[in-house]
């Protein structure tokens, strides 16, 4: 039952310091409020020095506040206490930007607050939503990402389903797999395949061609059949899987897609790497949810899953050399080590994954044709750790004025401590034995390097190397990072920040460019292969629209289906260097995602518009179908 309720109110200035925000908390319980503090967690963050008015005092960590109230306030049955915060640390955009939960701490009782969205001015407001159009089709095919030929002359109404009429038993086997794919994902649908004969079904055979690249497959219609020839085993999933979207979208929207009965689709991959990113850390999704993630990138012929798995807001894969890892360090909130962070503020928040649960869910992905980049962000957005085991942490004072960009103090592991390295080669090597991807991605971005310079380690380590800045001492954390990994048999993947300070050899290293369209272009330029994952197209957290109640992130800007669609991520790129360009990605982060609702409405359908980057030619896109398509794409 609710018995206090929140309201925020965002004053913003042209300075930040000027900017406020103004609080309303309200008891609805029966009982008076006295000696209490108010806890609440919001993106939008105060300034260490902040003024007050109404309140005596507060604390920050990262998104976390807590306020104390003047001496002797007590708010009545009904009543509301008022205060103010003038001097933000950053800007508010949209609605989620404010309190997300809170919690009244009296007497050492915890009690939950209703957090009301963040208001503001009314000309702040310009009441644009996320829009997608009905669209227009030309082709009544249901398949996403769209091959890169469709030449279909004839179609059939009234078929269900194709009979797996001959083939080997590993064709056999393939087709199986994608039925259960497809009955996963829409369980009120039939399934597309059947192994006996029965009516309104396509009879289907399989022919494997080595002229065809191993991810490529060819779907060849007739009266009589349909026949389906594969380079190898992914481009034999891929074709199963695009007959299972036309089986789908023909049961479920028979007015707009039908069966081809003449005519040939040929097909294959634009880009090798066809990523998504999830973030775990700040929000926890289990196993179930994981796996069936990994369904939908399957259905949309997406071959990797990066799975951040680490950072500040708890660390989520079970190491059994640091088994207090998936204790303290997965777990926030009131009486924790890690303080409540983005929502949940009055529960402790918790999870992690075993290693027999991982080992469960990279089989089921290999069983998908995707493989699973693990990432551990090093040597930033390392609370969790250095919260976990305090002697990893450089014990020197650093100031109230240096903390990372999300505003945690100090949380980078020290590149001058021997400690550091030994407790990541001990995780390193447990990770490569979990995931046989042959790239471990170990973050390397939003480093706090000011918090090394007040380190008198660091000081001694950049003299014995001659190390001209922290840019320099970043790159040789990367360097000794890169050689633990080497000796694991893997190679270094990390965001486009590992460059920075002379970076490290580029040979055999693969960068996220995520920070803005052109790093894209600028890594390839320094000679690394990039996956492009520029936040202003395909970051699934960005809002959707400019208005303030379109739910989302705001620091890349309006991201709407439309954009993320028709970027080009070759888009600037000199001739020639096209081929360390090694693919596209979406990222998802989740700050805002706190349950599956908001989740759905960010993720889907961009999504599936990256996927179509990821695959299919610029030349053979159209924002029009895509847009029809969407309705009929399956969701967490």
């Amino acid at each position: 039952m609710t018995q206090f309720v929140l309201d925020c109110f965002y004053r913003p200035t042209d300075d930040l310091k000027g900017s406020r925000l103004e609080f309303a908390l309200t008891n609805t319980s029966a009982k008076t409020a006295k000696n209490f503090t108010l806890a609440y967690t919001a993106v939008l963050r105060a300034e260490a020095g902040a003024a007050l008015e109404n309140a005596d005092s507060f604390s920050r960590i990262a998104n976390f506040h807590e306020v104390t109230p003047p001496a002797g306030l007590e708010i009545s049955p009904g009543g509301t206490w008022k205060f103010a915060i003038t001097g933000l640390a950053n800007v508010a955009r949209h609605r989620l930007d404010g309190p997300k939960s809170g919690y009244v701490s009296e007497g050492g009782k915890i009690v939950d607050v209703l957090c009301n969205d963040l208001e503001t001015l009314e000309e702040l407001d310009t009441g644009e939503r996320r829009v997608i159009p009905e669209g227009k089709l030309e082709t009544p095919l249901h398949i996403v990402p769209w091959p890169q030929q469709v030449g279909i002359t004839a179609y059939q109404e009234g078929m269900r389903a194709f009979h797996v009429a001959s083939g080997s038993v590993e064709e056999k086997a393939a087709a199986a797999r994608i039925n259960a794919l497809s009955n996963r994902l829409f369980p009120e649908s039939p399934y597309p395949f059947r192994f006996e004969q029965s009516h309104h079904q396509t009879d289907l055979q399989f022919d494997q061609e080595n002229t065809l690249p191993e991810d490529g497959y060819r779907l060849r219609f007739s009266a009589e059949k349909a026949t389906l020839t594969y380079g190898g085993n992914a481009g034999l999933g891929y074709g199963l899987t695009v007959l299972a979207q036309i089986a789908h979208g023909a049961y479920s929207d028979p007015d707009s897609f039908l069966f081809p009965a003449e005519g040939v689709i040929e097909d294959s991959p634009r880009f090798a790497w066809r990523g998504t990113h999830l973030d775990v850390s700040r929000h926890f999704r289990g196993t179930r949810e994981v796996m069936r993630l990994l369904d939908i990138l399957a259905w949309g012929r997406m071959n990797v899953f990066q799975w951040h798995l680490t950072d500040d807001e708890g660390w989520r894969l079970e190491i059994k050399a640091y088994p207090e890892l998936t204790v303290s360090g997965a777990r926030r909130g009131p009486g924790c080590q890690q303080v409540p962070q983005l929502g949940f503020a009055s529960e402790v928040y918790e999870g992690s994954y075993t290693q027999d649960e991982i080992r469960d869910i990279v089989a089921h992905a290999t069983s998908l044709n995707i493989d699973i980049l693990p990432e551990i962000d090093i040597p930033g957005h390392c609370t969790a750790v250095l919260k976990t085991y305090p002697h990893l942490a450089d014990q020197a004072e650093t100031p109230e004025s240096y903390h990372s960009i999300q505003g945690y103090p100090n949380n980078a592991l020290n590149p001058a401590m021997e400690e550091t390295y030994t407790f990541l080669e001990k995780v390193f090597c447990e990770i490569a034995d979990l995931f046989p991807f042959g790239y471990i991605h170990i973050g390397g971005d939003e480093v706090d390097v000011k918090s090394w310079l007040a380190s008198p380690k660091v000081q001694r380590l950049m003299d014995e190397k001659n190390l001209a800045d922290t840019m320099e001492v970043q790159a040789y954390f990367m360097g000794r990072v890169r050689s633990i990994l080497k000796k694991l048999g893997k190679k270094l993947a990390g965001w486009d920040e590992v460059s920075h300070g002379g970076g490290i050899d580029p040979d055999g290293v693969l960068l996220m460019a995520w920070q803005k369209q052109e790093v894209t272009r600028e890594l390839i330029d320094q000679g690394y292969e990039v996956i492009c994952t520029p936040g202003q197209r395909y970051y699934m957290d960005m809002a959707q629209a400019s208005g303030w109640y379109e739910p989302g992130a705001g620091w890349a800007g309006v991201v709407t289906p439309e954009d993320s669609y028709l970027y080009e991520p070759s888009t600037g790129l000199s001739e020639g260097s096209e081929k360390l360009l090694k693919g596209v990605q979406a990222c998802i982060w989740c700050e805002h995602l706190i349950n599956n609702r908001l989740f759905n409405h960010m993720v889907f359908p961009r999504l599936y518009a990256v996927a179509e980057a990821g695959w299919t030619l610029p030349e053979q896109k159209d924002w029009q179908r895509f847009a029809a398509l969407t309705p009929l794409f399956p969701e967490l």
